[in-house]
């Protein structure tokens, strides 16, 4: 890195040429900084001293930024590292973090990635470089889209590695085989098997060829100022290595212990074979979701359609898909109709009807018709690829529990090669006996690997947000995961939630023949939604609209028109009362008793009332199962609606929700969650704008995947599919989830409490400590992987 370097950014917001002053004054501050701020390129330039920074750059330009209410572009660059254990991880974020352009790190142990937030102008192959050397653990960028060579790539990657393991554990299983052998025949026999040399020859690859993986992670932790599991492995195996090399050149009898440490070696390299195919199987839902990515898209060029490249299809593309064809980008349908499979991006088992207007998904299956398409969306503006983004953002970031083990991981270390060293200390002063101190030394080191603990929270969280996924649930943080199952009340918007949103014609009454005729040729030039309820009921019993004319709207009240030069109007009785009509005598010629609620319609014609029909929000089919599963599940529920006292009254009343508010205002509701908060931790279900401030302040908040943009961009938790019944889906993961979390927690911990005093005492040999050591992970990832059983459907 040159010690001087012009940075360059875009800068939003700005308004006048004091704007850019005040900014490029407020970015001089910073040591090491000559700003320039130019309005009208709306770009800021910066001059940087690098020996002269105190700090990293790029979170000081964001907090001037932010204070001053400017805007630049975002970036974030992916990388897949290479590491063995959680205190690698920690190593390489604080060494990341040094970067003076890199905002901030995330990084996970379970998927062996890193996201670096940076500045999108940042972002260049001198950055990359500068990273990747800056790591003290190999980093490879992760390209953010998934083209056909992408995809191939990274498939011909991972089966090298896949073979590359394979072939490393075949090797050393074939080199200790001796060993194990040898093993054996003691139990029945004194004399030793295998000669001395013989031992050497085997243990010696064994040792610096199998086990070069531990050396090289060994010393990448020591450069980084840091101890890691590869350091214990490291010098408890070449203890017992040098010793036994020692013992023979010396020409000392007594056991060797080359058995010991290659058996150790080739223990833990199953273990992280093991480890390795547990990996690949826990991040599988992001995996699946990548591979619906269709390869290619048959895109109109002139007068003819031409297979194109999925990464060349562009916004107003048209594009043509063909029955059992993938939907290759978003759009919308303009000829043709199909049935579409969306089962795997929704979870919505039942194929949807597609027609002209309609919107379809990449990644989505269409059945048997020809579709004619207008592309939308493509690339990373996709919603198959946003899911992917937040399914992997999810794993990536860190809940209060992984950061409290990624600390106890980064000391652990330390204090066992302090045991260790007190262990040998112990038994030479006790006894005198070098061989056995360094062999009860090296037990300590070997039995001490803290995988378990490092994989304990992060391959449990990786399995509940992949299972969450698949069951149509997208949580966009691992933080929300963890609340989830502490929640003890639920709060819900009526309309859109609850509801469909749709409004139904109810408790029909006609008192002519050409009620719904009239009717309907009233509404059907009519876009408000009681006019589209309308059309939809009439549709049903194919009735005929009669040619109402001269159609007009009376804000609040109704609608009016005229059909053979007579008035005909459809409203409230306000409607009526500007026309003259007496509601209480026209309703006692039918015998009908006035009725105050104000959801109904009374439909007129020459004066005389023809009949009348109440309005109602249709109710989701899965509502009522839906806080019944919640009321199972031990949860309050409460409805906080806008809408009408006795709507509400009546919906709370049909669904079995105890506790309503109705009538209320966006700041209203955010009142009535605070009110909550203070006895419960609560979630807010919401779908609408209006939704959004109650769902910022809510302790989970989650929103329908119908509602608006801005419900799920302010939710942490979004359902695929408008179906409220998977809020106990997503409860029952994260109690599933955080179950595992505290059973592995608990095996890791209880493993190492009672395993290390067991060989600091004496009572395991090498052997057995990573004979048990390995049994440990694999029982964490085990019982982590146990998390895709858990019966949780809902039924369809």
């Amino acid at each position: 890195m040159t010690t001087t370097q012009q940075i360059t950014f875009p800068v939003y917001g700005m308004n006048c040429a004091s704007c850019a002053s005040k900014l490029s004054a407020a970015f001089n501050t910073l040591d090491g900084i000559e700003a320039n701020v130019n309005i009208t390129l709306e770009k800021a330039s910066l001059d940087v001293n690098k020996s002269l920074l105190n700090a990293p750059l790029a979170p000081q330009i964001m907090t001037i930024l932010e204070q001053k209410g400017y805007q630049t572009d975002h970036q974030q660059v992916i990388f897949e590292a290479e590491w063995s254990c959680s205190s690698c991880v920690e190593s390489t974020v604080t060494a990341l973090k040094k970067h003076p352009l890199v905002v901030d790190v995330k990084a996970n142990f379970a998927t062996q990635t890193v996201y670096i937030e940076t500045l999108a102008s940042f972002v260049n192959d001198t950055f990359i470089s500068e990273l990747v050397d800056l790591s003290p653990y190999p980093l490879t960028q992760k390209k953010a889209l998934n083209s056909q060579q992408q995809q191939l790539a990274k498939q011909q990657k991972e089966d090298k590695k896949q073979l590359h393991e394979k072939l490393g554990l075949a090797i050393a299983l074939l080199l200790s085989l001796p060993f194990w052998l040898a093993m054996v025949s003691m139990l029945f026999n004194d004399a030793p098997l295998l000669s001395p040399w013989l031992e050497f020859a085997l243990a010696t690859p064994l040792q610096f060829i199998v086990g070069a993986r531990f050396y090289k992670g060994a010393w990448r932790s020591i450069k980084g100022r840091s101890a890691n599991m590869d350091v214990l492995v490291v010098l408890g195996t070449s203890a017992a290595y040098f010793f036994s090399l020692y013992m023979i050149l010396t020409g000392h009898a007594g056991h060797l212990y080359f058995e010991s440490s290659s058996l150790v070696i080739v223990l833990i390299r199953l273990g992280k074979f093991l480890e390795f195919q547990a990996k690949q199987a826990s991040s599988k839902a992001v995996s699946a979701l990548s591979k619906l990515q269709a390869v290619d898209a048959l895109v109109k060029k002139g007068k003819e359609f031409k297979r194109v490249l999925i990464d060349q299809v562009q916004v107003n593309d048209l594009i043509q898909i063909a029955a059992g064809d993938k939907v290759p980008v978003d759009g919308i349908i303009l000829e043709g109709s199909s049935y579409i499979d969306e089962s795997l991006l929704t979870g919505e088992s039942k194929p949807i009807l597609k027609q002209v207007k309609d919107t379809a998904f990449a990644g989505t299956i269409n059945g048997d018709g020809v579709l004619l398409m207008k592309s939308t969306a493509v690339k990373e503006q996709t919603k198959l690829y946003q899911i992917i983004q937040l399914v992997e953002s999810a794993q990536m970031s860190k809940a209060p529990i992984l950061q409290l083990v990624d600390r106890i991981s980064a000391i652990f270390v330390p204090i066992v090669l302090a045991i260790a060293l007190v262990t040998f200390s112990a038994w030479w002063l006790y006894n005198g006996d070098f061989e056995q101190a360094l062999i009860h030394s090296v037990a300590v080191l070997v039995i001490a690997c803290p995988c378990a603990l490092g994989l304990a929270t992060p391959t449990a969280m990786v399995v509940g947000t992949g299972l969450a996924a698949q069951k149509g649930i997208l949580i966009k943080d691992i933080n929300t995961l963890q609340l989830a199952h502490k929640l003890t009340h639920i709060a819900f918007d009526k309309t859109g939630t609850l509801t469909k949103g749709q409004v139904s014609l109810n408790n029909i009454t006609a008192f002519d023949k050409d009620f719904l005729p009239l009717l309907l040729g009233l509404q059907q030039a009519s876009k408000h939604p009681i006019a589209k309820a309308v059309s939809a009921h009439c549709q049903t019993l194919n009735v005929q609209a009669m040619d109402v004319s001269d159609i007009s709207s009376i804000h609040g009240e109704g609608i009016q028109g005229h059909f053979n030069n007579q008035v005909v109007i459809a409203g409230n009785a306000k409607i009526l009362a500007r026309f003259d009509i007496d509601l209480i005598q026209q309703l006692a010629i039918h015998g009908v008793k006035p009725d105050s609620t104000d959801n109904i319609i009374y439909v007129c014609y020459q004066q005389y009332l023809i009949g009348y029909f109440t309005i109602e929000d249709q109710v989701r089919a899965e509502s009522q199962q839906a806080i019944s599963d919640l009321h199972e599940l031990g949860l309050a529920t409460t409805l906080i609606s806008g809408d009408k006292e006795n709507v509400v009254q009546s919906m709370s009343k049909k669904l079995g929700i105890k506790s309503y508010f109705a009538e209320q205002t966006p700041e209203q509701k955010l009142q009535q969650l605070s009110t909550l908060q203070q006895q419960s931790l609560v979630a807010m279900v919401g779908d609408g704008v209006n939704d959004a401030p109650a769902l910022a302040k809510a302790d989970v908040s989650i929103a329908m995947g119908g509602g608006s943009d801005v419900a799920k961009q302010t939710a942490s938790m979004t359902l695929m599919r408008d179906d409220p019944r998977l809020i106990a889906v997503a409860i029952k993961i994260s109690r599933s989830t955080w179950s595992t979390i505290r059973q592995n927690l608990f095996w890791a911990f209880i493993f190492n409490s009672l395993a290390i005093p067991a060989a600091a005492f004496g009572y395991l040999n090498p052997t057995l400590a990573a004979i048990a050591m390995t049994a440990s992970s694999l029982t964490v990832l085990s019982n982590s992987l146990l998390l895709k059983r858990i019966k949780i459907d809902i039924d369809k």
